[in-house]
Order: C-alpha cells, then structure tokens, then sequence
C-alpha cells in the first residue's frame, strides 16, 4: 500500500474528529455553582418581619451601597474543569461595568469585599464583612470554566521535525459560567440570581498553545455579559 493511500484513511479520521464540537457538561457546572451560592439561604418573605421590613425597603430601593464578594470556589477539580481564580483586573474590569449606576442615582457605593475579609462562605460571616463597610446589598460571585483540546487535519504534521511547533493542529474550546446573586441585607432576602457564559476558542501548535489564555479569554467574555446584564438588572430593580 502506497503512503498516499495511508494518509488517506488517517486525514478522514483527524477531519471526522474536527467536525465534533465540544462536548461540556453545562448542567453538572451550572449545578455546582447554585451549590455554592445557596449557602447564602433565602428569607422567608412571607414572614411578617420580612413584609415589614419590605415596605420600608422596596428590594433595592437606592442609591444603595453595593458589596462585591467574589466566591474562591474549592471543589475536586478534573482534568477540563477549573475553578474560578479572580485576579485584580477581572474584579476592576465589573467594576467599571457597573460604574455608571453610580451615575444614575442607584449605587451610592461600589466596595469590593478583599478574600481575607471573608474566609468561608457562611451568612454570619458575610453579614459581619459587610456590616464593616457598611455594605446594604452583596453581590456573591462565583465562576468555572472548562476546556475541550482537541486536533485538527493539521496535527498529521506533528511527527515532523517543525510539525509540533508550525502546524496549528490544536483547538482549544473554551468555556466559563459565571454566577452571581445578589443579597439584601437590609432585608435578608435573595433576589434573582444572573448566570452568563463565555466561550473562547484558540488554535496554534501544540506546544505553544495553552488551556489558560483560552480559558482566560472566556473569563473576561463571561464577565463583560455579566457586567452588561447586571446593569440593566439593577437599573430595573432600581425604578419606583
């Protein structure tokens, strides 16, 4: 048998494999941030004390001042799903999305909670970070990502001396969830929570491409949808 006749089977197999999108498990991550964010717990708003304490506080009557929690999420992790690590530029990079509600007479304050300040994920301890800054609502913020690395028709080019560093014949399939739910603490109730998505794709050689800067790039995809609807979201809440 020929060589062309062997590369002929090989390239169907590598281009039937790039024809296969990635394959997340949206559902098991979805379900292990709502996990996490529900330790915050719900007020019952059909007590009497929360009805009364309603009517003198409509849910984010304003200009309020607003907390940023942003949750270091600690679960086992697997070999395509990474848990949210918040640098310094992502916390600023939805500050700034939410900056104009100052603008609008909504938010009185922006005051990012630092990770110490808060070392587990308990109300009495959320209560007690907040009550320091003298924070009315808190946003709880929390993310994971996940990544699909797979081949295209080029990595038939990676036995080759060049092949490993010219051929782009990796894809990296990028995806992050990010969550956030906001808590009234004037009135201990939870209001509707926002989840978003990013996605992000980035194809190279395979020993110059890397998971973290597809992933890194959904991250900031996820947070500038999520900046953009917490905004409208805010703004709705805000309005007589």
């Amino acid at each position: 048998m020929t060589a062309s006749r062997l590369f002929l089977p090989i390239l169907f197999v590598v281009l039937s494999a790039c024809s296969t999108g990635p394959e997340f498990d949206r559902s098991g991550m979805q379900n292990t941030l709502r996990q996490h964010l529900d330790l915050v717990g719900k007020g019952d708003r059909t007590s009497p004390e929360t009805k009364s304490a309603l009517e003198h506080h409509p849910p984010l009557a304003g200009p309020f001042r607003l907390g940023l929690y942003f949750v270091r999420t600690e679960f086992p992790t697997r070999q395509s799903v990474h848990s949210g690590e918040w640098l310094s530029a992502e916390k600023d990079q939805l500050v700034r999305h939410l900056a104009p509600l100052r603008k609008d007479q909504v938010l009185r304050e922006i005051v990012v909670l630092a990770e110490p300040t808060v070392r587990s994920l308990t109300r009495q301890e959320l209560r007690q970070a907040s009550a320091r800054y003298g924070i009315d609502v808190l946003l709880l913020i929390d993310g994971i990502g996940a990544v699909d690395r797979h081949n295209n028709a080029y990595a038939l080019l990676y036995p080759t001396v060049l092949g490993a560093w010219l051929a782009p014949g990796t894809v990296i399939d990028a995806l992050f969830l990010l969550n956030g739910t906001l808590w009234d603490l004037r009135t201990d109730t939870t209001l509707d929570g926002q989840m978003v998505e990013g996605q992000a794709q980035h194809t190279g050689a395979v020993v110059l491409v890397e998971d973290a800067d597809a992933l890194k790039e959904a991250k900031g995809r996820a947070i500038e949808a999520f900046g953009a609807r917490l905004v409208e979201h805010l703004r709705s809440l805000a309005r007589p």
